[in-house]
């Protein structure tokens, strides 16, 4: 039996390759294979079969893929294997193409390390040779492809690095014109271009090897915002020096100082490069005196014992980001060792793993691409070794929970973090929590002349006034407004005005390019488990500004205690406030929002109705001139 995932999914038998025609079966085969004879959970299949949103029929509709996958891998199928909870697929050893190349790849690195060159470039060969394209090209599954085939990409590179090395040491041609295009196909890996510059000074052709660290030196710059590492810094200096060393090519050992490299990959720590990843600060950032303040004393202040963290996080579009970054720009000076920057993706379905961020700092701070550990623990120690004893802000934002940011934070007292969530993170130890509120009427009013000029402000105060309501005073909706009108120079403020006052078509006004309000309440949205979603919209309802836990608890049907709990659930996510213990109530542009999405779903509609005779409000759909389907409409008696 054969079973391969380097390439589109493969299953073999004696009678020859089996077909598995249906997409979703497999996803379910490729998941099972990840991590062949483990049992799989049937929460975590039906995660990965539906890409984070399995329906509530997932087990069922399991057991029928299942079945289905068994009837169309014949004798292959008599592996998948029905366990309590979940199911697995037992595969026996050098059945799996993965499995054949990690031990293939293991074998040839530990060759490279002991000088047998001629054995790792075999071995080498040989473990790429098993690669029929890229790792489940034919699995339609983001989780999969974020998490299994991105992993084994990287280990397919670390093994072309590895064998270009041994044909490098062993004076092969034909090697400049592949590194070429892995140049060109990679230009962040830093270990491709100090094997390009190699070879081709080996060749005799120092000038062009010259010109190669100049081209590098500006995409790192142009790209990522850093140096070049010190083992491309050392190769220029070797190449301009004439070093003869470097020429040298070795058919039986590496020299000392490989040995020293291979033994000690924490030595690079001691000559790093000054990363600074920030994105552009705002140039119309306004407001926030009092957090700005408050953060710049804290982040400055020489006489600390311990990092300083502080977690900004408000509703979606309130800016939490702007703040960071502004604040960061603005205490740059105090940490000459460098900022790092790392959007963690926390309300995508697939948030950025720790191990990855840690891998792009190391890199990015001048660890060299071979000295960079496997897993989190190895990396996370690395890190923190690499940072000790320097000034180093480092700036995480968006991210998704406290056990995403942990491994990422420095531990040395003179370095700082700032992290930016939706969530509070109240479990992050010694974090400093700073929440943002909506920006007063006067601060929101600054901000939306800031951006689209004081003369127009000035001209319609009146309009100005009335369109920041209608935004809710929320930042993302005021730039977007701005944005709108900044691109329609005959339109009166007053126009944009009136189209926001129609309800029903209010979140498709607040919404420009990229910029999408109601796109951003989706995410945070979706994120709730069902329970506390389906709480968020019924309780927009009501037209009452503030609701207790008795009558919320009425509202869902369900007892007080369990209401607290999903509506407290709630704040956390910044969903709600809560103006008193036991009082909740919305931001205006988050209860427009929930009602939105509740009049949207069917089996809502009829408790919509409900509630609209039994509580002063009245629901209504109307068509919609956007998508010619409706829209809801919802508003005081």
């Amino acid at each position: 039996m054969e079973f391969g995932m380097l390439g589109p999914l493969l299953v073999q038998d004696g009678a020859g390759p089996r077909v598995v025609p249906a997409a979703k079966q497999r996803v379910l085969l490729a998941a099972l294979l990840v991590r062949p004879g483990q049992l799989a959970p049937v929460e975590q299949l039906a995660e990965i079969v539906w890409d984070g949103r399995p329906p509530r029929s997932a087990a069922a509709a399991l057991r029928n893929y299942v079945m289905r996958l068994r009837q169309a891998l014949g004798a292959a199928g008599e592996r998948i294997e029905t366990r309590a909870g979940g199911y697995l697929i037992r595969v026996e050893p050098g059945e799996l193409d993965v499995q054949r190349f990690t031990s293939l790849r293991e074998q040839g690195v530990a060759a490279l390390h002991r000088g047998a060159l001629t054995q790792a470039a075999a071995l080498l060969d040989e473990a790429l040779g098993l690669w029929r394209g890229a790792a489940l090209v034919d699995v339609p599954s983001d989780l999969l492809h974020r998490e299994e085939a991105d992993r084994l990409a990287e280990e397919r590179l670390h093994a072309v690095e590895s064998k270009l090395e041994a044909e490098l040491r062993l004076g092969r041609p034909c090697v400049v014109a592949e590194l070429r295009a892995l140049t060109a196909a990679h230009p962040g890996r830093e270990r491709f271009w100090a094997q390009l510059m190699t070879a081709l000074y080996r060749d005799g052709r120092q000038s062009e090897a010259l010109a190669v660290y100049q081209q590098v030196r500006r995409i790192l710059a142009e790209e990522i915002g850093v140096e070049p590492g010190c083992e491309l810094r050392d190769i220029h200096q070797r190449i301009l020096c004439a070093d003869p060393g470097l020429g040298d090519t070795d058919t039986d050992a590496f020299t000392d100082a490989d040995a020293a490299a291979a033994a000690e990959p924490a030595r690079f720590a001691a000559a790093l490069v000054t990363p600074f990843q920030l994105p552009p600060d705002l140039a119309d950032f306004t407001g926030r005196a009092a957090e700005l303040a408050t953060l710049r004393e804290r982040l400055t202040t020489p006489a600390r014992t311990v990092p300083f963290v502080a977690v900004l996080s408000g509703q979606p579009g309130v800016g939490k980001s702007a703040l960071a970054g502004h604040v960061a720009h603005a205490v740059r000076a105090g940490f000459p060792d460098g900022i790092l920057f790392a959007d963690l993706h926390g309300t995508d379905r697939v948030p950025a793993l720790p191990c990855s961020v840690l891998g792009s700092f190391l890199l990015a701070l001048g660890v060299p691409m071979e000295a960079l550990p496997a897993g989190l623990d190895a990396r996370t120690a690395l890190y923190r070794s690499v940072l000790a004893e320097r000034r180093v802000l480092v700036v995480l934002d968006d991210a998704r929970d406290s056990r995403q940011v942990r491994p990422l934070l420095p531990n040395d007292a003179a370095s700082a973090a700032l992290v930016t969530s939706r969530a509070r993170l109240t479990d992050l130890a010694g974090a400093h929590p700073v929440e943002l509120a909506l920006p007063s009427a006067a601060e929101a009013v600054e901000l939306f002349g800031r951006i689209l000029g004081p003369a127009r402000v000035a001209a319609e105060p009146a309009a100005t006034a009335a369109l920041t309501a209608a935004c809710g005073r929320l930042p993302l909706a005021l730039r977007i407004c701005a944005a709108r009108l900044g691109a329609r120079t005959s339109w009166e403020i007053r126009h944009l005005t009136e189209r926001l006052t129609d309800e029903h078509r209010l979140f498709d006004e607040l919404r420009i390019g990229s910029l999408d309000v109601r796109a951003g309440f989706a995410l945070s949205h979706d994120a709730l488990d069902p329970a506390a979603a389906r709480a968020f919209r019924l309780l927009s309802l009501p037209d009452e500004p503030v609701l207790g836990v008795d009558a919320a608890a009425r509202l869902l049907e369900t007892g007080p205690g369990r209401c607290e709990q999903l509506l407290e659930d709630l704040v956390d996510a910044h969903l709600l406030t809560s103006t008193a213990p036991g009082r909740y109530g919305y931001e205006s542009l988050l209860r427009a929002f929930a009602r939105e999405q509740s009049l949207l779903r069917d089996n809502e509609q009829d408790r919509a109705r409900a509630l609209g005779r039994a509580l002063p409000v009245r629901l209504a759909l109307v068509p919609s001139q956007r998508t010619g389907g409706w829209s809801p409409l919802l508003a005081a008696r």
